[in-house]
């Protein structure tokens, strides 16, 4: 099984030719760390997200706002604890269905905090700081934080959409799933519909589906450049 630091390195390499922007490449390496939530190891960080859920739907119900984010992490952590590992949550339904609800909750963030202050870098940053609280190794979290913080002050993005952020958050879930079947063990693609196992080949397949994709975006990027 690949480590956690080759799944943040290869979710830093899909993401950036789409995404070259701190914001959205953080959250690339969030969605390639989180996705192994579906691990026995991992039932700690669910406890953990599931009582921040809670705790932020008290508070919102506190405040008279809608509940919905705290709703959304309290059904992502259930969805992570009642899966096997490299089950459901890693397959293609289970990458986008995760992607859809990380969507939400960054958004419903976002426009929450907005309420509060309109410096765009600020909302990035604490953006980033609580999805990183809550799935990265805590030995990468201040460093993760420091970079986050650098980085967006040098290289601000003041550019914030829905598709940018599903298409970064997906492409770190893929990149994860793209490591690990290259793996003996392989990948149930198509769980819970099928059970079948999928190898290095299919690995590959995505991969260079990735780089086509690749070519073509930069290719428009350059004509309309």
């Amino acid at each position: 099984m690949p480590s956690y630091k080759k799944h943040i390195l290869f979710s830093l390499v899909m993401a950036l030719p789409f995404f070259p922007d701190v914001f959205y490449l953080s959250l690339a390496v969030i969605g390639t760390s989180i996705i192994d939530f579906d691990h026995h190891l991992k039932i700690k960080n669910l406890f953990i997200m599931g009582l921040v859920g809670i705790l932020l739907t008290f508070l919102l119900y506190l405040l008279k706002l809608p509940l919905i984010l705290g709703f959304l992490l309290i059904f992502l952590a259930m969805i992570f604890l009642i899966c096997k590992d490299r089950g459901f949550m890693h397959s293609i339904f289970g990458i986008i269905l995760a992607s859809v609800i990380l969507t939400m909750f960054i958004i419903d963030l976002y426009f929450l905090i907005f309420n509060y202050t309109q410096n765009i870098l600020v909302i990035q940053v604490i953006i980033l700081s609580i999805l990183g609280f809550l799935s990265l190794n805590k030995k990468l979290l201040a460093p993760f934080i420091v970079l986050v913080v650098i980085g967006i002050i040098l290289l601000p993005n003041l550019q914030f959409n829905i598709y940018s952020v599903f298409g970064a958050l997906f492409l770190g879930f893929l990149s994860h799933i793209t490591l690990d079947l290259l793996t003996p063990n392989g990948v149930g693609l198509f769980n819970p519909i099928s059970s079948k196992k999928f190898h290095k080949l299919t690995g590959l397949v995505i991969l260079g589906f990735w780089m086509l994709l690749v070519v073509i975006f930069l290719f428009f990027n350059m004509k309309i450049l």
